[in-house]
């Protein structure tokens, strides 16, 4: 039996090229499309302990949170997270790029990231509204059991950017939506 060096090279690159081929799962169409009956997980890590500190504790996030949906996936609860990112060039030094952010898909439980790419951020993602992701959360009247902050969205309110928070009250899976300065 012989071996083939170069054989097995091209079938190593074969194999890492093809490791990056999974797709990124797309968002579906509308807000809790594909919910399993409830908009409530059994076990979740709720907007308002999270939106805080996660951009500095995770590498889902690259920086301010622009955006976050809860999505059920593939029989898996997860966040959608998309923040501002900082990009670099090929020499590893800033560039100044206010659209590139990032979108990671995480846990909705322990928010380890499941899956992360670079995304181009919208022009309401890009703004600053006058309120910071956590205080638009906490003035959404999102508290426990309900109800639940299942989409914070950056949204152009005239030319300001504003926070659109959907809510779902999980005994009726009744959804509500607030915008936000």
């Amino acid at each position: 039996m012989s071996r083939n060096p170069a054989g097995a090279a091209v079938v190593f690159a074969v194999a890492v090229l093809c490791a990056g081929c999974a797709s990124f799962p797309s968002a579906p169409g509308a807000v809790g499309d594909g919910y399993p009956g409830t908009c409530m997980p059994p076990e979740l890590s709720w907007p308002t302990d999270f939106l805080e500190s996660l951009p500095g504790e995770s590498s889902a996030v690259g920086g301010e949170i622009v955006g976050l949906r809860l999505e059920y996936l593939e029989s898996r609860w997860v966040w959608r997270l998309r923040s501002a990112d900082t990009k670099l060039d090929s020499f590893g030094e800033r560039v100044d790029d206010p659209s590139f952010g990032r979108e990671s898909l995480v846990d909705v439980r322990t928010l380890e990231p499941i899956a992360t790419r670079e995304v181009a951020l919208t022009q309401a993602e890009q703004g600053s509204p006058a309120l910071a992701a956590l205080e638009a959360a906490q003035r959404s009247g999102e508290q426990w059991p309900s109800p639940l902050i299942i989409e914070m969205a950056r949204v152009s309110d005239g030319d300001q950017a504003a926070w659109q928070v959907t809510t779902c009250d999980p005994e009726s899976n009744q959804h509500s939506v607030t915008t936000l300065g």
